[in-house]
């Protein structure tokens, strides 16, 4: 059996994913709609256990939401809880949700009130994540937690038709002679700065980690087509490559990125890391030409 399902309709993209963290780490498989009409269509073929709902929101609103969820049968069982900046608004509301809660909020009231809802008889059975889900040195989530979002990724697009999403990974390595010279502490310097780079050039809702020492893995969701992964390529290429002081001292340039696209042609997220893998080694191989910096492995496993 799955894990129960949790839908976090938002349309500002870092509480989204502030809600989005604290409701994997209870347990739950996790997806974002950013708009009304993204929430009504995935309402339409899913049934989440809980809804995390904004009231304002574009293109439909929360209130229209919560009324399509009171009057879907196949969502009764859905528990609700409304979130907004907007007391009046919420002291208004003719369909009742199970909570209402006041923005702003805090990591530890959103999990208070989680938890409170897996403590309910008619709540599925949730396990917590028991693993810490970040990496200590950088900041960056950690493999666990990564492929955890991952089997999230696969899971919706093995439920939406052409849904797409990304996996992008590459290894930062310093040059031989310098990394001679480094101590554990300055390497470490390093990747922080690498990770604070990439935390500003791609979006709240993306989900970046570290695998290992010098392994960096993105996950892209919800991929409008495959060239925005040329796009994202190069606005890494080209930050790391301006943005750290001294990084031509300290790491070999070009990185080498693989960009995996996936769809719902894939059976596990073994698979998927495999082929990322493949993408990044193929990317690596491509010789010393700066303007060939990465691999795209596009093709469609659902063919």
């Amino acid at each position: 059996m799955g894990k129960p399902f949790a839908l976090i309709v938002e349309d500002e993209r870092d509480v989204a994913a502030l809600f989005r963290h604290v409701i994997d780490l209870s347990g739950y498989r996790t997806e974002v709609a950013l708009d009304g009409q993204v929430a009504v269509e995935r309402l339409s073929n899913s049934q989440p256990d809980i809804v995390i709902l904004d009231l304002n929101l574009p293109k439909v609103s929360g209130l229209e939401i919560l009324e399509i969820i009171r009057n879907d049968k196949q969502l009764r069982h859905t528990k609700v809880i409304v979130i907004t900046a907007h007391a009046h608004i919420a002291a208004g509301i003719q369909v009742q949700p199970d909570l209402v809660l006041l923005k702003p909020i805090s990591i530890e009231q959103l999990t208070s009130f989680i938890n409170r809802f897996n403590r309910l008889e008619d709540s599925p059975k949730v396990v917590p994540m028991q693993e810490k889900p970040m990496d200590i040195f950088t900041g960056l989530y950690n493999q666990p937690f990564f492929l955890n979002r991952l089997e999230s990724a696969l899971k919706q697009a093995q439920e939406i038709d052409g849904y797409l999403f990304a996996v992008f990974l590459f290894t930062v390595e310093a040059k031989n002679k310098v990394k001679a010279q480094m101590d554990t502490r300055y390497w470490e310097v390093t990747l922080r700065e690498i990770a604070e780079a990439l935390k500003h050039m791609l979006r709240p809702t993306d989900t970046l980690a570290r695998f290992n020492p010098n392994t960096f893995y993105v996950l892209i969701e919800s991929i409008p087509d495959e060239e925005i992964t040329t796009l994202i390529a190069d606005r890494i290429q080209t930050r790391l490559s301006k943005d750290i002081d001294d990084i031509e001292n300290k790491i070999k340039l070009p990185i080498r990125i693989g960009i995996l696209l996936c769809d719902s042609g894939y059976n596990t997220t073994e698979e998927i890391i495999a082929d990322a893998k493949y993408a990044q080694n193929l990317a690596s191989a491509q010789g010393p030409d700066y303007s060939n910096y990465y691999y795209k492995f596009s093709v469609k496993k659902s063919g």
